[in-house]
């Protein structure tokens, strides 16, 4: 609630995560956050 900003990482694009998060990725946590990681480093 006190966030200034809500990124949500959920396989399910209709989460209730979603209603409150700035920003939804509807993706595998464990296949988004490597590829981010890749993107930002390079």
């Amino acid at each position: 609630k006190k966030s200034d900003f809500i990124l949500a990482i959920n396989t399910d694009p209709e989460a209730p995560i979603g209603e409150v998060a700035d920003v939804l990725v509807v993706a595998d946590v464990k296949q988004f956050v490597p590829a981010l990681t890749e993107r930002l480093q390079g």
